[in-house]
């Protein structure tokens, strides 16, 4: 059983006490940029057939108090959808930090900068902070968000063994003055598979328990349970991440698909299985992914599979015959001669060439 409602930690917005409303507190969000004053939150929102059908229901925690708001919506329909008003204050908007939308249930209908997204169960986006947006509707929905100040994705990135992935990319690469004004966001979709939604479910009610119990050493254990999250979500038999900018073209965000798909799957692509998987034609996608690195697709998935066996030879230690069979070469002959081709030593001497130069 889900333990939310809202529980956050600072966030700066406008509480009214109520003292009719059993002592609840009212939520009133006026700005237009939204502001956090801690570390880290975590928000949820929900509607539909999980409240009165005519509500929208908030809750959190700020300053150590509790609190819960309802808005009836004027715009609500029989089957659980939700129209949020202007008035509730839910205007496009922007943060000082980053926040992760998750939909646990239902669909959410999100505008981010001039272009309009549903979001269903198992769906979400993370969201850079310049990047505008707001919630327009939901139905029957469960979503909940985690906010993270940049001051603690960068100390995450200094003192974290494990920032590899598309997620930490994203990220780290936002925190670049030059990507200062930079609008984009990372798409993130299930593979089907209810095991990756179970998952992320279970790792938000646990960040959740943290911040409610607050027992010794809270805080480590929730910035150690967002590090799984972020490895959930880039295990790729779980999710699939696509990075998103707005003022991409079609075929730029194509590629970005194709990329993120070989790049994280190296040696798991061929041109017929990317066409499969993306539902476009072979000879489109190679045409894309030409336009974009020179390469065919081909090329293209050969030389990330060599740059993973010589990182596999140099930081992992592996023998070359390790390496070729973890990816899967099985003509060594032919292994040693494009791995030359690529780099201009011999896997043999990888290794040694990489201890001189450390």
């Amino acid at each position: 059983m889900f333990i939310f409602p809202w529980y956050a930690l600072n966030d700066e917005i406008k509480i009214i006490s109520n003292k009719q409303k059993d002592g609840q507190l009212e939520l009133l969000r006026t700005d237009h940029m939204r502001y956090l004053k801690a570390p880290f939150a975590i928000h949820v929102m929900s509607g539909g057939q999980y409240k009165e059908k005519q509500n929208i229901s908030f809750g959190g925690i700020i300053d150590g108090k509790k609190f819960t708001t309802k808005q009836e919506s004027e715009g609500s329909n029989a089957d659980g959808k939700v129209i949020f008003p202007e008035k509730w204050g839910i205007k496009i908007h922007q943060h000082d930090y980053y926040e992760l939308m998750y939909v646990l249930e239902g669909d959410v209908e999100q505008q981010i900068e001039a272009s309009t997204y549903v979001y269903k169960k198992g769906e979400g986006c993370f969201i850079n902070r310049n990047t505008k947006h707001r919630e327009i509707s939901g139905k029957d929905f469960f979503v909940v968000y985690l906010c993270l100040s940049k001051e603690y994705i960068r100390e995450m990135a200094e003192t974290s063994r494990y920032t590899s992935g598309s997620i930490y990319r994203f990220l780290m690469s936002s925190m670049e003055q030059k990507t200062f004004y930079k609008k984009d966001y990372l798409y993130i979709s299930p593979k089907y598979e209810e095991r990756g939604i179970q998952q992320t479910y279970e790792l938000f009610e646990r960040m959740t328990r943290e911040l409610i119990e607050k027992k010794p050493g809270y805080m480590h254990i929730f910035c150690g349970l967002v590090e799984r999250l972020f490895g959930v979500f880039q295990n790729p038999e779980l999710y699939q991440i696509c990075y998103v900018a707005m003022n991409s073209s079609v075929e730029e965000q194509l590629f970005e698909k194709v990329k993120l798909l070989i790049e994280e799957n190296p040696g798991k692509y061929t041109r017929q299985s990317l066409a499969n998987e993306l539902n476009y034609s072979g000879d489109y996608l190679n045409k894309v992914v030409k336009k974009f690195t020179g390469l065919t697709i081909t090329r293209y998935c050969q030389k990330v599979l060599l740059k993973q066996a010589k990182l596999l030879l140099e930081e992992k230690g592996m023998s070359v015959s390790a390496v070729m069979e973890q990816m899967e070469f099985r003509n060594a002959s032919h292994f040693y001669e494009i791995f030359k081709e690529e780099f201009g030593i011999l896997p043999g001497e990888c290794k040694k060439v990489h201890n001189q130069n450390v």
